[in-house]
């Protein structure tokens, strides 16, 4: 009875435009099954699995009169699951969490609680082990969830640059107007597992939250709220230690911006660890080194993607245009300021989440 339950809630979760992991058979991966039982227990998986997928929302009084139980018994139970991020919403209004906000559940804080660890070796089993990354990062054809956003320094100044491309406008003058610092769930579980390799380099570090993201974590307490301008820099502040940049691949409707390293991020490693080229939708902008490039290499030490290499004539960095993303980190710390982007077109992005989660789902179930 109890299985099945879990079984039920995994049905609902993989109704999502990004489905929960299965096996080779298309069923529940067993150690997904086992998460979910971590962070539901079966009382309140058995509630659960009576609600719509995630983004349905449901009202506590409609729930309770699907399960036949009072009001109040049923609001205080969604109360205690919405106060651990177990569920999406706020008081008489709920909706199950996405798969990629229920996976992380356990990393959005920095103690290391009871379940964590155990959350953290059930991640490396379906989602690296069994390569659930490939649907987390996008779609099985392709498309990417996440894509590059460059900082406005690292961009030659008489190059175009649309509104939504650059770090600074978007946030500015495009990005939602509530944003807030959460700490970044994927360097906090290889921290709780002591086994972050960028420990020496790089902070845990936060996300920006943007928009209805940002009240959710907010309203848990598991964030800061801050202005546009603190946003952007802390933004810079990464990203000059060398941290990548990422948000949806959307002009608008955006929810996040990662700042990401080569071993931990959940979407950057399918580029740099593992088989999935297309895990990060690269901006349209690369690399060019003028004149006054000594050839120190800094640029390519700082490089995660390792997509530049000294040309042999003339002492410069080169990009390979396959493995770079545009994200300007290299440009950053050049000593003679040599390096900037450049305009090269060949990424498109979705106007909406909306359209970015149809094609998603669409692709995913062909």
């Amino acid at each position: 009875m109890t299985e099945s339950v879990y079984v039920n809630l995994w049905n609902k979760l993989n109704q999502h435009a990004f489905t929960a992991p299965t096996d080779v058979q298309g069923n529940p991966q067993p150690s997904f099954i086992k998460h979910l039982e971590l962070t539901y227990t079966p009382e309140e998986a058995e509630l659960l699995q009576h609600m719509g997928r995630p983004g349905r929302f449901i009202s506590t009084r409609d729930l309770a009169g699907i399960v036949d139980k009072a009001v109040d018994d049923v609001e205080a139970a969604l109360s205690r699951v919405h106060k651990k991020n177990g569920l999406l919403g706020m008081p008489g209004f709920y909706s199950l969490p996405p798969v990629p906000i229920l996976f992380n559940i356990h990393m959005f804080y920095p103690e290391v609680k009871p379940g964590d660890l155990e959350a953290a070796e059930l991640y490396q089993d379906y989602f690296i082990k069994d390569k659930f990354y490939r649907y987390y990062e996008g779609s099985m054809k392709g498309t990417p969830a996440m894509r590059t956003i460059p900082v406005e320094m690292s961009v030659e100044a008489k190059q175009k640059v649309l509104p939504a491309e650059e770090a600074h406008e978007f946030i500015l003058n495009h990005a939602p107007e509530e944003l807030t610092l959460v700490p970044c769930p994927c360097r906090t579980r290889t921290e709780k597992m002591d086994t972050r390799e960028c420990r020496d380099k790089f902070p845990v570090g936060t996300c920006i939250m943007m928009g209805a993201a940002s009240l959710h974590f907010e309203m848990l307490g598991l964030g800061k709220r801050v202005t546009r301008r603190e946003a952007v820099e802390y933004f810079d502040t990464m990203q000059e230690l060398g941290l990548v940049g990422l948000t949806d691949n959307t002009i608008t409707d955006n929810s996040i911006i990662c700042l990401c390293c080569g071993c931990c991020c959940s979407n950057l490693r399918g580029r740099t660890r593992w088989d999935n080229a297309d895990s990060v939708l690269p901006s349209n902008f690369i690399p060019n080194a003028g004149d006054e490039c000594i050839g120190c290499g800094l640029c390519i030490e700082r490089c995660m993607l390792e997509a530049l290499t000294i040309d042999g004539e003339t002492g410069r960095p080169v990009a390979d245009a396959n493995k770079c993303i545009g994200c300007g980190v290299c440009t950053l710390t050049c000593p003679q300021e040599a390096l900037a982007l450049y305009r090269h077109e060949r990424s498109t992005t979705f106007e909406s989440a909306g359209d970015l989660f149809k094609t998603i789902a669409m692709e995913n179930r062909d």
